[in-house]
Formats: structure tokens, sequence, C-alpha cells
């Protein structure tokens, strides 16, 4: 294994865990701002100097347990400490090391892609690499991009006390593609922070401490904001610069990506292979673990290569309310070939009682088979659903199927069967397939 470092895995280190510490504390002061409506009244005072001294103590815990195993490696002299640059097909150099391999795998994750103009403010922007260093959070912050780690962290930091606008492009709202949900996903992110999910930037200019972006909206509206940081969240690319991949024979194309068989993880016909975030099919930490043992098997069997089936997509966003795929997103699927079950949250019992009755629900069922397909969330707690339904996609379960397995009374899942119910019976026939009609009877 060669790697320069830092060690501890993206995901210990500057992602899901750091990510999630944070969005911990923001929920904490958000519930009991809201604890109200149950008579329970609160004082909500945030110390983030303190909120950021714990996020990177839970930090460094997950970071810890996973030197253990880099320790091992150093130890048994499995890792070297240094960055690997292609020579040829079958070499390398590694420091002052030169390999030879019989097959290899490219597992590098991937880095922040920063918009060209906000590349001459450097000591404004925030990364994931640095947001979770910071000894207090800033009283405002502009987020680049509505993706998941904009979304998740602009409310986060909104709930903790800084003042948010998130900028976005082409309406997007995490991983959703169902037009209407996005949009019930603005418009409720929009009560807790400045969300304009369209913009085109028009400046940026500095005045003393601050940074002053100036833009204009869908609607051509100019707009105009001061900013203490800038968090860049426009998305992550591979991280394959300096590779010498060239020298490898498997150039990246256009778009800096190096495109392989997700069912193999080879990359072309050759004899190296890549894994997690380098690879740009999936960038989830369930995925790059598949990849690794997939493309770590082909390469130690190398030149037998075997195929394995992926598994159904899944893709969540940790606000509040949450964002989740399962399946096969809308966008993917052909018109007039499915119908659409829909529940709203704001009529389920078990959202009510939480006070959680916000966004929708929707489900996809294929037309000719009743297999289910896919479903997009904005709703409470989406991850379990997004859950069950992934791993019934899997098994090939018809929406018959799923609405004969049982439901606790009150839970969240009984709006997911709420919402097969409607797509039942729109598969049946009874009403048009279309999501937001539903069935008469359903």
């Amino acid at each position: 294994m060669i790697d320069p470092g830092p060690l501890g895995t993206t995901c210990a280190r500057v992602g899901c865990m750091p990510s999630k510490l944070l969005i911990a504390a923001s929920d904490a002061a958000h519930a009991a701002r809201h604890a109200g409506v149950y008579g329970v009244r609160a004082r909500v005072s945030v110390d983030t100097a303190q909120v950021m001294k714990v996020v990177r103590t839970g930090r460094d815990y997950f970071v810890g347990s996973m030197m253990v195993e880099y320790r091992k490696l150093l130890k048994n002299k499995l890792l070297l400490r240094e960055r690997a640059l292609f020579t040829g097909p079958r070499t390398l150099r590694a420091g002052e090391n030169t390999v030879e391999f019989k097959a290899a795998v490219i597992a590098t994750g991937s880095v922040n892609v920063v918009p060209e103009p906000y590349r001459a403010y450097p000591g404004f922007l925030l990364s994931r690499e640095n947001i979770f260093e910071l000894k207090r959070l800033p009283a405002s912050v502009l987020v680049v991009g509505a993706g998941l780690i904009g979304l998740e962290l602009g409310q986060a930091l909104a709930r903790l006390g800084t003042r948010v606008t998130v900028l976005g492009l082409d309406r997007l709202a995490g991983p959703l593609t169902d037009p209407e949900l996005r949009e019930e996903a603005i418009k409720l992110f929009s009560e807790e922070f400045e969300f304009c999910p369209q913009h085109s930037l028009t400046g940026l200019k500095r005045e003393g401490k601050l940074l002053r972006v100036s833009y204009r909206d869908a609607a051509g509206k100019a707009r105009t904001g001061t900013f203490e940081k800038v968090l860049m969240a426009a998305g992550q690319r591979p991280a394959l610069d300096g590779l010498g991949l060239e020298a490898a024979g498997i150039p990246p194309d256009g778009r800096g990506r190096l495109l392989a068989d997700p069912a193999t993880m080879r990359v072309g016909h050759s004899r190296i292979f890549i894994a997690g975030d380098a690879d740009p099919f999936r960038p989830a930490l369930h995925e790059a673990a598949f990849e690794g043992e997939l493309a770590g098997r082909n390469a130690a069997s190398w030149p037998r290569v075997t195929s394995a089936a992926r598994y159904p997509q899944m893709a969540i966003t940790f606000t509040d309310p949450q964002l989740a795929v399962a399946g096969a997103a809308r966008k993917e699927l052909k018109p007039g070939s499915f119908c659409c079950g829909e529940l709203e949250y704001k009529s389920q019992g078990r959202a009510r009682i939480m006070n959680a009755g916000r966004g929708r629900l929707r489900v996809y069922g294929e037309k000719r088979s009743g297999k289910l397909l896919g479903a997009e969330i904005v709703g409470p707690r989406a991850e379990h659903a997004a859950h069950l339904l992934a791993w019934c996609i899997g098994r090939g379960l018809t929406v018959a199927d799923l609405l004969r397995l049982p439901v606790y009374h009150p839970v969240l899942e009984e709006g997911l069967s709420e919402a097969l119910e409607d797509l039942s019976a729109k598969l049946r026939g009874r009403g048009g397939c279309a999501c937001g009609k539903k069935a008469p009877g359903a």
C-alpha cells in the first residue's frame, strides 16, 4: 500500500463522522428552541467554541480507531508513506522505491472543486479539509453548492447561530431528481436560511475582513451579501492529478475521470483497477467498501477477473427533513413505464407526534411487473425508509409483496405503507399513474 497521508480515512477525518457530530449539535439546539410546542420552555445558548471542541474530540476518536490498523501495516512494512507515480503499465515510483506490480488498485479519493472566481480569495475559503479545525463558528458563511455537503453543513451552521446563504445551480437539492420534491425541499430549507437554488455570480470584492459576494437569482434580480467565510461545497472530483496515468496507458477522459466497469472495477483493458471516491460512479462509503473489496480481489487474482452485482442505489442527506433516493431515481425511469405512489408527511401520525410533519415520500413501481423500482423522499428520518426500500428493491420484491409485510404502530413506516397502497391502486388501474394524483379509494 502506498499513501503519503494524512491517514485516517476521509470518512473519519474530514467527512461523514465530524459532519454528523456538528449536525447532532445543531439538531439539539433546534429541538430545544422548538420544545415549546410540547409546553417545554428552554432558553438556548450555543457555545460554538465548545461545540467545535466536541466535534474534534469525537472525530479524533474515530480517526484513532482507524490508526490502529495503519500502525499494524506500518509495523509489517506493508505501507509506504510516499506519493505514487506510474512510470509504465506495470511499474511505478514511490519516493526512492521502484515498484513492479502484477496489478494495481487506485483508491486516491477525491478533492474539492473550487470555482475559478473564488480561487483569488483563499483566506476566506472553508472546505471539508479545514472547517472542523475552526476554534469557533463564524458569524456569517456563504455556502457555494446545494449538494449533500452544502445542505448538511449549511443547515447545521444556521441552527448553531451563523447567518447562512446557500447558492446552488439548476435548482438542485441534494440527491433529489424529482422536480416537485426538489421544490418541496427548497421551500423547507428556505425557512431556515437564505437559499438561492439558481444563481449566476457577478462579483467578488474584499471589504476588510469580509468578502462581498454579488450574484443574480433565477429571476435576474441582483443580490449581494458580505461574509466572514465561504464554504466550498460545489462538488468533488477524483484525486488523480500527478499519478502519471498516461504512462500507465490509462489517460483520464476530458473531465479528468477514469471510467471503470462497475461490475469489476477494471479500467478499460488494463491491469489497473479503481475504487472509492477516485471512481465517480457512486461516491458513498458503503459503495467504496464494496468497490475496494471487488477491485482488491480482482487485482490479487489477475488475470482472472470476476464480476459482482452492485447494490441498488442509496443516497441520503442528513438534513432536517432528510433527503433520500433509494433504487432508481425519478430521472432514471422511462416515461410511461411506471406508476407513482405518494404520501404527504403533514398527515402522517408519527410525524405529527414528532412535530416533523414536513415533506413528501414518493415510490415508483413498474407497470408491467408490479416490482418496486425506486423512491425519493423529503421527510423525517428518511434514512430508515431508504434502507428498507433499497433492501426490498435488491430482493426484487413487488409492491404487493411489501404490502404483505407487517408494520408496527405508530411508526413513520406506516407512511411508507400508505404510499405503497396508493401505488398499488394505481398499478391496478385505479386512477392515473402520475405523482400528485391519488388513486380513488386508495
